[in-house]
C-alpha cells in the first residue's frame, strides 16, 4: 500500500475500497476529526471536518493495537530504519518532538519533524534503540 496516494481524498472512499479486501477496518469520529484504522496493515488515516484525508501514521514496530506495516507501505511512507537514517535523508529536523508522560500510560516517543514533498513528516523512535516506531505524515496547510 502506497498511504500517499490517499492524502487528500475522501475518507468515506479510501473506506469504501477498504472495505473490500480488508479483514478489519474500522471508522472513528472524534470531535471534528475521523479515523481510518487498518490495524493489521498497521496504519491509520486522519480527515479533518470537511471528510478528506490530511494525515495519516504507519507503523514501524508493533503498537498497542497495531500490527507492523509490511516493507512495501514502509518505504512508500519513508524508506528509513533509524532516526539517524531519517536525518541523514532529510536533513536538519525542522523541530524536535519530545516524549510526553501521560498518566496510566506508557510516554510517547520522541520524535523528529521534517518537510519532505511539501509535507509534515514527523518520525517517531524508541530512544534506546534509535529504531524508528511509527511515522505520522500531515499535510501542510
Amino acid at each position: 500500500m502506497n498511504p500517499n496516494k490517499y492524502l487528500n481524498v475522501s475518507l468515506i472512499d479510501a473506506l469504501a475500497e477498504f472495505r473490500e479486501d480488508k479483514s478489519i477496518v474500522e471508522y472513528v469520529k472524534v470531535e471534528g476529526d475521523e479515523f481510518l484504522k487498518l490495524p493489521e496493515c498497521g496504519v491509520y488515516f486522519q480527515a479533518g471536518s470537511d471528510g478528506v484525508i490530511v494525515a495519516y501514521r504507519v507503523y514501524y514496530q508493533a503498537s498497542d493495537e497495531y500490527f507492523p506495516a509490511d516493507d512495501e507501505t514502509k518505504t512508500a511512507c519513508a524508506d528509513v530504519e533509524t532516526i539517524e537514517e531519517s536525518i541523514a535523508k532529510y536533513g536538519t529536523p525542522l523541530r524536535n518532538v519530545p516524549s510526553i508522560r501521560i498518566p496510566g500510560r506508557a510516554p510517547t516517543s520522541p520524535g523528529c519533524e521534517f518537510l519532505v514533498r511539501g509535507n509534515a513528516v514527523t518520525v517517531h523512535y524508541d530512544i534506546d534503540s534509535k529504531l524508528v516506531n511509527y511515522v505520522h505524515v500531515r499535510r501542510k496547510f
